[in-house]
């Protein structure tokens, strides 16, 4: 079986179980802030070399006073099965399926500087308008880009940028001459 069909599976019977517990959403959202905030537990999380049970116990330790008991039983049981390595895809698949529950589109918007939090705001607001439905937006700096904005919304990609404008307005004028 394939790592993308285990993911989804685990993130589905995670996501059931939310349908009968409505804090599963909320310590889902902890863990993954809790991952992203410190390499060394996304590293420990990953390491093959540090034994299950180590890894067991600090989840249990830093977890188990902040989320809910099936929340704790369902990390325990990705280390009993060896797939803590898949925590961090697992909990971006079940944040989908729970999104895509409540009619909220992910958009990933990427941008040459910082945007402030008013152009967020008025980014997200224009977006949710002409998408008609709530979005949840994250935003990146991506140094690479000139200027504009690159937004990816499910598979499709808008390339606002201005390299790609720059790239469009080339090939019209070398198809005119």
């Amino acid at each position: 079986m394939t790592s993308s069909m285990v993911i989804q599976r685990y993130a589905q019977a995670l996501f059931e179980e939310s349908l009968t517990s409505t804090v599963i959403l909320n310590d889902v959202q902890l863990i993954q802030r809790t991952i992203d905030e410190s390499d060394d537990l996304s590293r420990l999380l990953e390491s093959p070399v540090v034994p299950q049970h180590k890894k067991s116990a600090i989840l249990e330790r830093l977890f188990s006073k902040h989320i809910d008991t099936p929340t704790l039983r369902f990390l325990q049981l990705l280390i009993q099965r060896g797939r803590e390595s898949l925590l961090t895809d697992i909990l971006v698949c079940f944040q989908g399926l729970s999104d895509q529950a409540e009619g909220i589109v992910s958009v990933h918007a990427r941008v040459h500087s910082k945007l402030s939090k008013d152009e967020l705001i008025r980014l997200e607001t224009v977006l949710s308008d002409k998408l008609k439905c709530r979005i949840r937006l994250q935003a990146t700096v991506d140094a690479s880009l000139m200027g504009g904005i690159i937004l990816e919304i499910g598979d499709m990609v808008y390339d606002g940028s201005v390299r790609h404008q720059l790239s469009l307005l080339q090939s019209r004028l070398l198809t005119q001459t």
